[in-house]
């Protein structure tokens, strides 16, 4: 089992930042992160459509330049909110990368920054037009399916759109028959967000590969 750092370790470090991702791939086999683009076009590492909580500032990162982005600090730690090329050259060549896309249309100037880098990166996102668009660009992008609640029929969505990993709940890959059925069909399966050893080891039993945690657990 493989231990992923969900926005760099969010509970211990200032999430989605340079200094969270380079702290965390010190310790962990994967980093993640999440992207979006902002209002001059640049893709940007944060998670919230607003800075609001993140930065204490107002307004929308969609409408924000990104000269203006940088003007804030991230949960009052000095650190800025990077751009993706800026993210991914600080993460070692050995760290694998989660990189959840959260914004639509922005595939393609994901994979354009991707271009030579070394690590393994699957592109995840709820988003299944984004997953299209990747695996239509580079048919060897590994890619991954994230699970909403509302999604019935997530192990057919996934082979639907040729991914080659599916994430969930943990609840959801405890209780219900997907881990044995995404395992039956060759996906990879990532558990989010866990906070306990123990249930890292039940999770292992069940069959996941992966487990998302917003700290650093001992697995």
């Amino acid at each position: 089992m493989r231990l992923i750092a969900h926005r760099g370790f969010a509970a211990t470090a200032p999430e989605n930042t340079i200094a969270a991702v380079q702290s965390a791939a010190d310790v962990a086999d994967a980093v993640e992160f999440d992207v979006r683009r902002c209002g001059s076009g640049e893709l940007v590492v944060i998670h919230d459509e607003t800075i609001d909580r993140v930065t204490g500032g107002v307004g929308t990162v969609a409408d924000s330049s990104l000269a203006d982005l940088k003007t804030h600090t991230v949960l009052e730690s000095g650190e800025r909110i990077p751009t993706l090329e800026e993210l991914l050259a600080v993460v070692p060549d050995d760290v694998e990368i989660n990189l959840e896309m959260k914004d639509r249309d922005i595939a393609a100037d994901v994979l354009a920054a991707l271009e030579g880098v070394e690590n393994r990166v699957v592109t995840t996102s709820f988003l299944e037009d984004e997953l299209r668009a990747v695996r239509a660009l580079d048919p060897d992008q590994p890619t991954g399916l994230l699970v909403r609640r509302d999604l019935d029929h997530p192990i057919t969505t996934a082979v639907e759109l040729d991914c080659d990993v599916i994430g969930a709940n943990y609840a959801r890959c405890l209780t219900t028959r997907l881990v044995p059925r995404a395992k039956a069909v060759g996906l990879e399966v990532h558990a989010w967000s866990i906070e306990r050893p123990l249930m890292a080891k039940l999770l292992g039993l069940r069959g996941v590969d992966c487990v998302s945690a917003d700290r650093l657990i001992r697995i």
